[in-house]
């Protein structure tokens, strides 16, 4: 079987109101419409701070690392992927020392799995944890890349793998993106969205094949993993290289889409809505999270972690539903043996994909 016995989450250490954020991007243009469409957006994304690792955000200060607030040229691919190396590791390994023993843990790691959209780099952000956390030279390892806000759950299913095939597996997930460094002086409706949602942060997860009890979470069990590709949204959410960095197209559209699926993917492996307790639901945005709830009449109280998340973070992409999950087990005291929780998160393509555990 496979087990989740830890999760560490870090954020940087320069953290931003909304309000603040949405008046940098309404700085960058002179249209008044365009300025208009970002306070209204803004204002209804559920959103109330976001972390970054540049400090040109801030309004007051002088220092910028890329984005000048008198110049309208936007950054080169180059000088992104510079500051994204130069960060990446160290934000991993703060959510790595969250982790509680990590001293001791980092001992008995045998696999350890890296996942990014927002960055990449030779040799990449596995060897420099690797190396950094004097792990084992021997230690197998994997990257999930450019997959998406999903691709945590990717890489637990690789993980749950690992752990069912091998009776003494400790497998270390790291999921660490730098979204803002992607920030695009652009303003159709795809980048007035995305440029005032998405935010930065890293997850770790321990993944083990024997439970494994810590002080501050129940013991969980990861029982299944399904997926499914929504073939008809498939311009709706993407993310493409360009010479000035990434690209990003992310509809009105999507949040429909998932309500539209949702429920007809959950009857199809034989879920039950109602017979499940917990919920971690990957904050791709309040619309999504609002129309997930109603597709399944699922009360909002029970997604109270993933608005929480989404409020206080933003969408930090593939480690966000980590957020969630953790915040989801950290505050089950009174769960039982036998109460189930499902975990879910939407990506490029546009793909769903959903995990299912269980308290044991």
């Amino acid at each position: 079987m496979s087990y989740i016995t830890a999760i560490g989450t870090a954020v940087p250490e320069n953290c931003f109101s909304q309000e603040m954020l949405s008046s940098f991007y309404m700085n960058s243009t002179n249209d008044e419409i365009f300025k208009r469409k970002i306070k209204i957006v803004a204002g209804k994304t559920g959103i109330s701070k976001r972390y970054s690792v540049l400090k040109d955000f801030d309004g007051e200060s002088a220092d910028f690392e890329l984005f000048s607030k008198t110049s309208s040229v936007e950054p080169g691919l180059t000088e992104r992927m510079k500051l994204y190396k130069k960060n990446a590791t160290q934000l991993s390994l703060a959510a790595i020392q969250k982790i509680d023993n990590i001293e001791t843990l980092k001992k008995e790691i045998t696999h350890i799995i890296t996942v990014t959209c927002t960055g990449l780099f030779a040799p990449g952000l596995d060897i420099e944890l690797i190396r950094e956390l004097d792990l084992n030279p021997e230690t197998e390892r994997s990257s999930i890349n450019f997959m998406g806000c999903n691709a945590a759950i990717i890489a637990l299913k690789s993980a749950d793998s690992i752990c069912r095939s091998l009776p003494n597996a400790n497998v270390l997930i790291v999921c660490t993106e730098l979204c803002t460094i992607h920030f695009q002086k652009k303003f159709n409706d795809d980048y007035i969205l995305s440029n005032l949602i998405f935010g930065d942060g890293a997850a770790a997860v321990m993944m083990t094949s024997q439970p494994k009890q810590t002080h501050n979470l129940k013991r969980v069990q990861v029982n299944r993993f399904n997926s499914m590709i929504l073939h008809n949204g498939y311009r709706d959410m993407a993310w493409q290289l360009s010479e000035t960095g990434f690209i990003m197209n992310l509809t009105s559209y999507v949040p429909g889409l998932i309500k539209e699926n949702i429920l007809p993917m959950l009857d199809k492996i034989g879920l039950i809505p109602s017979q499940i307790e917990h919920w971690a639901i990957h904050p791709g945005g309040k619309k999504i999270v609002d129309d997930f709830a109603a597709a399944l009449s699922l009360n909002k109280s029970l997604l109270t972690e993933t608005y929480d998340v989404l409020k206080n973070y933003g969408n930090m992409s593939s480690p966000t539903v980590l957020f969630v999950l953790k915040k989801v087990l950290e505050k089950a005291e009174s769960a039982k043996v036998g109460e189930r929780l499902f975990a879910a998160a939407f990506g490029p393509g546009l793909s769903i994909e959903t995990m299912q555990l269980q308290y044991v």
